[in-house]
């Protein structure tokens, strides 16, 4: 079942009598539907019932683990001990947001472990009440990380598992112990990029750099494209989705639709290189220096073919 499908069953349904007028989704896995105010609800059956009920609430949400409920489903009536999350929230941003992260949520086998319910309502939480300022740049670089996990994926690599929980990571996809690949992006005509000195010199890991040139075009892909697209491939995809929303959620969707570049360009532009042979400086940070950074040209340095960066992969 996907979202479209989702919202248009709730579209549907008309405002209940009872508590909840709900519709299983994915073979009752999870339940949407509207509570009596005309709000968004999702429900999933509790396989904990011995622990107290418990209710939480913030501005845009309502949770409720444990709570004994009357709702319709397929005209039946039904009482039950539920877990609920409502979404109060009635803008389009926050419903869609809301529908995706607990579908992507429900879908992974959470049967066994139910106490991670408070924890997505705690990740909602921040995500719909804390209000952000993302600039440009970062935009730009979120484009090229999810390009590049789009990029991959079209060559049969599935790098999304292995994205950096959070921003501000040292490295942006941490592929096992030892191996790091780095995302980094430029508008300029030559391929500099800003580097971490730790991040091109590390006696602890095998370091690859995907080195993107982009190109501004009015006709070009757009960074909401790329997350349309994240969404479609990777729904069933949590932790992912709760990434890329955490930082798009406050954003407006004409920002998100106004930040094109040339996909052509982008293609013909996409270098790997192993992180050894970046111009950096030799020596290790000194004891007592911290956060050391500084501009790279790649432009004279041999790079990976695609087929050796897929190898190193795995």
């Amino acid at each position: 079942m996907t979202y479209n499908d989702i919202m248009n069953r709730i579209s549907a349904i008309t405002i209940p009598e009872v508590d909840y007028m709900v519709f299983a989704a994915d073979n009752q896995k999870c339940f949407y539907g509207i509570d009596s105010q005309s709000r968004i609800v999702f429900m999933i059956s509790s396989v904990s019932q011995k622990t107290h009920s418990i209710c939480q609430e913030t501005r845009s949400l309502k949770f409720f683990y444990n709570r004994n409920c009357t709702f319709s489903i397929d005209g039946v009536l039904q009482k039950k001990t539920m877990h609920l999350l409502i979404c109060k929230d009635h803008s389009k941003e926050k419903i869609e947001a809301f529908i995706r992260l607990t579908y992507a949520f429900a879908i992974q086998e959470t049967e066994n472990d139910q106490y991670y319910l408070p924890k997505l309502f705690s990740s909602l939480s921040t995500l719909f009440d804390k209000k952000k300022r993302v600039s440009e740049m970062e935009l730009q670089g979120l484009f090229a990380e999810l390009y590049t996990i789009q990029y991959f994926y079209n060559n049969g690599i599935d790098l999304s598992k292995y994205w950096q929980s959070r921003n501000r990571m040292k490295f942006d996809f941490s592929l096992n112990e030892e191996k790091r690949l780095e995302i980094k992006s430029t508008l300029k005509t030559d391929r500099t990029h800003h580097f971490k000195h730790d991040q091109l010199l590390s006696e602890l890991y095998d370091i690859k750099v995907a080195s993107i040139m982009l190109q501004k075009s009015d006709f070009g892909i757009s960074l909401g494209d790329v997350i349309s697209s994240m969404r479609s491939l990777f729904s069933d995809n949590y932790a992912l989705m709760l990434h890329i929303d955490a930082i798009t959620t406050q954003i407006d969707s004409e920002l998100l639709e106004d930040i094109k570049y040339d996909k052509i360009y982008l293609d013909n532009n996409i270098k790997f290189f192993d992180a050894a042979n970046v111009p950096h400086f030799a020596e290790k940070t000194p004891e007592g220096v911290y956060n050391a950074e500084y501009d790279c040209c790649l432009d004279g340095i041999e790079n990976l073919s695609l087929t050796t960066i897929k190898k190193w992969i795995g």
